[in-house]
This record gives structure tokens, sequence and C-alpha cells, in this order.
């Protein structure tokens, strides 16, 4: 045998033995389903309480904590989700924990955000940033508003057009002003799907009807917006207002160019010399001040305007909003130290922890854009009841996939992977690893003060409780075979650094494990094995797998590999494997599709196949996956790697 056969044989055997790997999904699966997705009891709140009677107890209460920070465009819509528990509402609470820092960071910039569009209707602005631009927007919507109802024709035929006349005054502005910022934003020309989407959520429930005769009324208001602040940026030639009007034109067949062309005109010219009146007479400058706050909520803003709604609706759970000092420790009850304390999810947690109603007996932990199973609080409740407070951590499945559509083709293939793991392979890995994932996971309250909350120092401060409460008290996590669903990051560089903060956190752990002389070695050996093969073995073997197929490749062109000391068929066969892995990936794009946000679908059949044509990346996928792991190991060999914890950006929703 020639050294290039031996090469070709060893490729071969190394793609077989993957394959095997990639085989055990099936095996997971059965596991999975066999133990629990298809065991899951059918659960009724009068069975419970008729549970709870018979032990002479009342249904557990529980609490419901969202830490949120710059979580402004997601977190009214997770509260209001959360609020719609299969649940009594007096049996649970939502503890909302923003951040202190946020709204001084939103005081700090106040004055200059103001002054940059103050600026801009002096005729000396320069390049506006985008809290300024959408603060004028906000303006000058204000401002054509009053014109529009002025005109009897706007008010009859556009503003009470059914389903836009049901949104309150301030929600319509809102819209429109959104509307306003994305066409400017997009130099006239935005996309239409981004376009209609913004009206679909801010309108829920339309028919495509509705929704085809609502979108080009709301793109109409938000023209003569978009031509205002042109004018009042200086442009002279008009060529985003020229852009405009075509794409409006393109978009609707109702709505002429003709019609388009003298709304814009006689509304506009109107409108800029309002905003001009408003320097001479010294009231632009409030205005815009008070319109900041509007045009730019704080997370805070939003929970306090939902406290207000709960309690005008008298029906909905206990909805409670805890601010961390921006002194806080970060420890648990922790203190105010005087001085600035950079800001950490575990950090949020343990203030939160303090504000726990007394009757609370599990804590839940979600993320501020998370969904979760609306019977995942009957679950628990069940799970206590029937087991006591033997029950200490339960996890379930995290499918981060709802903003699948708004996605790279890279990240919509990992989101789809990530599913996977966690509705099959969760169960297994609990087997050996006290695995705890973060989001869609439950502590008993006991415990929590048992071990002294979250390290708020962890860049993963999930997998670090998870295993600090098996080593202090030797509690280990239960599967919970109900689902949430969260967002993956949609860019390819947040995507990166949320994983190698993921892999530079496990590595902590680790450290931190090997380091502390309070846990006996008996416990901490398994665990440190376990978590090095699932760490760094892992990680290193995948990276390597993908690094030998464009090696293989290599050495073949040059003459270096001989395919042919093996029979044709098997080479077909191999073929034959490679598709099994696209079609697994279109088999996981279709079994997650009921948990993608419809909305953003895109319309018409071509661009739905262009979405399942993207899952065609899966090699080049397949070959990033890893790098954040591997690039975590290599950071942390020459003391590089991140030290400071970093929120995930969202996808506005």
């Amino acid at each position: 045998m020639t050294l290039s056969q031996a090469v070709y044989i060893a490729a071969v055997a190394f793609y077989l033995a993957f394959f095997i790997l990639f085989a055990r999904f099936f095996f997971w699966k059965w596991y999975a389903d066999s133990l629990y997705w298809k065991r899951k009891p059918q659960l009724t709140i009068p069975a419970l309480m008729a549970m709870a009677a018979r032990r002479g107890l009342d249904l557990p209460f529980f609490s419901v904590m969202v830490p949120a920070r710059n979580e402004a465009e997601v977190i009214g819509k997770t509260i209001d989700h959360m609020s719609r528990m299969n649940y009594p509402a007096d049996r649970y609470e939502i503890i909302v924990v923003t951040d202190e820092k946020e709204t001084m960071a939103r005081a700090a910039e106040k004055d200059s955000v103001v002054e940059a569009a103050a600026d801009c209707v002096r005729g000396a602005g320069g390049r506006l940033k985008p809290q300024s631009r959408m603060v004028l927007i906000g303006l000058i919507t204000r401002l054509s508003f009053k014109e529009f109802h002025r005109s009897e024709w706007l008010t009859e035929e556009v503003l009470s057009s059914k389903p836009l006349a049901d949104l309150p005054p301030a929600r319509q502005q809102a819209l429109v002003s959104e509307l306003a910022n994305e066409i400017v934003t997009g130099w006239g020309r935005p996309p239409t799907d981004a376009m209609e989407l913004i009206v679909r959520r801010e309108i829920p429930g339309m028919t495509d009807e509705e929704a085809a005769r609502v979108y080009p009324l709301c793109l109409s208001l938000a023209m003569p917006i978009v031509a205002t602040y042109c004018a009042l940026r200086g442009d002279a030639s008009g060529r985003i207002v020229d852009r405009m009007i075509r794409y409006a034109a393109r978009a609707s067949h109702t709505v002429t160019r003709e019609i388009l062309r003298t709304l814009t005109e006689s509304i506009s010219g109107v409108i800029v010399q309002q905003v001009r009146s408003l320097r001479t007479r010294n009231r632009l400058i409030p205005l815009l001040a008070e319109l900041h706050d509007v045009c730019l909520p704080t997370t805070q803003d939003i929970v306090e305007a939902k406290i207000r709604e709960f309690k005008a609706n008298g029906c909905l759970p206990t909805l409670k909003h805890v601010t961390v000092p921006y002194d806080f420790d970060g420890r648990f009850p922790g203190n105010g130290t005087g001085t600035l304390v950079p800001s950490t999810k575990g950090r949020a947690l343990n203030y939160g922890l303090s504000f726990l109603d007394p009757r609370s007996e599990m804590c839940g932990f979600y993320d501020a854009e998370s969904r979760p199973d609306p019977s995942v609080l009957m679950y628990v409740a069940y799970r206590r009841l029937e087991s006591g407070d033997l029950v200490k951590i339960l996890q379930g499945p995290v499918f981060q996939v709802r903003n699948f559509y708004q996605m790279g083709p890279f990240c919509k293939i990992a989101s789809l992977y990530q599913a996977i793991a966690h509705d099959w392979y969760l169960p297994a890995l609990f087997r050996r690893l006290p695995f705890v994932g973060g989001t869609n996971l439950f502590l008993d309250r006991e415990l929590m003060r048992r071990i002294g909350g979250f390290d708020h120092n962890a860049l993963t401060e999930d997998l670090e409780i998870g295993t600090r409460a098996y080593l202090e008290c030797g509690a280990w996590p239960e599967y919970l075979p109900y689902y949430s669903t969260e967002q993956t990051p949609p860019s390819l560089q947040a995507f990166f650094r949320q994983r190698l903060r993921w892999g530079t956190g496990h590595l902590q752990v680790m450290d931190k494990i090997r380091n502390d002389c309070r846990y006996p070695e008996f416990k901490k050996r398994p665990l440190l094995r376990q978590l090095f093969v699932k760490g760094q073995v892992e990680w290193v073997l995948y990276q390597g797998a993908t690094l030998v197929p464009p090696v293989v490749i290599t050495l073949w062109y040059n003459g270096l590999v001989d395919p042919y000391i093996l029979p044709d068929w098997t080479r077909w066969v191999l073929n034959l494997f490679s598709l099994v892995y696209f079609a697994f990936t279109a088999y996981a794009y279709y079994r997650y599709m009921p948990y993608l946000d419809s909305l953003a679908r895109p319309k018409g059949i071509l661009r739905r196949a262009l979405v399942v044509a993207e899952l065609s990346f899966l090699p080049l996928a397949a070959f990033f996956f890893p790098v954040p792991y591997s690039s975590a190991l290599i950071l942390k060999r020459f003391n590089r790697h991140p030290r400071t914890w970093a929120k995930t950006p969202r996808t506005r929703e």
C-alpha cells in the first residue's frame, strides 16, 4: 500500500467515525422521547389543586425572574407572555430586574442627543447619530399628526381606517415614526419586508387583506415626515424623497405617485416652517428634551408602563420592578460600595433574589426575550407536589430559533443544531454533568440561599451555579420537558462573541473548581474529567475534524491521495452520507418551524426557497461551529481571553 492510498483510507475511516458520532443524535432522540417528551402527564389546574389538597398543601408559589438591561425593544412582549401562563395568577409573580446604569447612561447622553438634533434644525449639524435622528423624527411626527388631523381628508381617509384607528394616538405616532426612521436609514429604499414587519408587529392579528390596506396608509403618513427631515438636513437635491416616492409607488397599487407627491409637498412645507418657528420661540429644546424620553425609552420605562397596565387589569400576576443600584457589589444578599460596579447577569440576579415573595418555593429564570411554554409552571408544580423539595433544579430546553428569518445563513444553521442539542441531547448530558443553562431554569429557593446565589464574576454564571450546587449540596439538575423559545445572535460577529464567552466561562469554571480546596476530591475529579471531555477534548476534536476535508482535497489536487484503493461503490456511499447531513439540517428546519417568528417569514415561494437554500452553507458552518471554543483555548493560553461579561444583542420584536 502506498502512502497516498494509506492517506485516503485514513481519511475515509475518520469520516466514517464522525458519521457514527453524528448518528448518536437518533439514539439521543429515542432516549429523550421515551423518558421525557412522551411521558409528560396531562396536567390541569383542578387536578393539581386536588393533588395539593390530598397532601394538605396549597399550590406551589413561584417567582419568575427576568434580568433585563438595555432590553426596551423586547421586554414588553416578554412580560405580556409571562402574564399569560397556564397557572393561577395569584400563585406566581414576575420580577424584572433592571440596572440603574441604563438610566444613568441615558441621562448622561440626553443633552448631547438633544443638542445635536437642535443643531440640525439650526442648519449647523453634521452627521446625526441614530438617537438624535430618532428624536428629531419624533418631533416632526408629532407636528405632522397635528397637521394630519387638521385636514379633514386625511382624518377621514387615513387616520380613521381600521385597524390603524384602533391604535391609541401615541402608538399611531410611534408606528409612523419608526417607518420614517427606517426609510431614512435605507436612504429612501428600505426593505419592504422589514417595513411590513414593523406594521404587523405593532398591529398584531391583522389579516393579509387588512395588512395590504394599512401598510400603504402608514407609508403615506411617513413620507411627509421623511421629506421634512430631509429638508431640515439640507437635502436640496431631494434624492432620498425621489427614491422614497418611487419605492412607495411600487409598494402599493392603490397609492399613485401623484397623490404621494402632492401629499408630501403640501404637508412637508408646513411642518418645516413649524419646526423652525419652534426655534425662534425658544420652544425647540424643551420639546426635543420631552420627546427624547418618549422616543428612546429605557427598559425601566417599559416595565413601569406594564406595571400600570397590570394594576388597571386586576386579573394578572404581580409584576415587580427591581433596579440594581450602580454600586451594588454583586454578592447575595450584598451591599453598596459607593463606587461603580460592572454589570453582569449574576450580579443582577443576586440583587433580585432579595425581593422574592416569602411564599415562593422555586425561582424560574428567563432571559429578556424568552417565550416559555405556557404550561411550564404546571409541570414544575406537579414535580414539587409529587416529589417535594427533592426536586432542587429543573432545566428545560431552549430553542434559540425565534428570529431565524432575520439571521445570516451561518447563524440559521447554528440555531437549528443548538435546538436539536437541547431537545434531544440535554437529557443524556444530565447523566454525566450538572449542566445548567441559565434560562428556562428553576432553582429551589432554599438551595440558592445555602450556596450563596450566583457568582457575579463568572462569565457563565449558569454553568458555575450548576456545578457549585452539586459540589456543595449534592443537587443535580432534572430535565424539564417544556421548551422556551429565544433568539440567536443574528450576525456572525455577535454569535462569535457569545460563544467565545461561553467557552471562556467553561474554562473559568474548571479553574475555579480545581483551585477550591473546600470540595472533596471524590466529587471534583469526576466533574473536572467530564468538563474536560465536554470542553477541551470535544472542541479540539471537532475543530480538527473540520480541517480534514480541505486538507484531503488539497492533497488530492496535488496527486498525494489515491482514492482508487477502494471500490467505486464506496465513494457513492460516502457521497450518500454527505446528503444525510443536508437532509438532517432541512429536517431540523421543518421540525422547529412552529417556533419561528412567523411574522418575519419571507413572502413568496422564491424567497422561502432561498431560506432553505441557505442551509446548504452547512459545510462552512460546520467548520465555524467550534472556532469560538478553540479560540477560547488559544486566548486562554496566551492570557488574552475575555474577562468581562457582555450581554447578547437582541433582534427587535
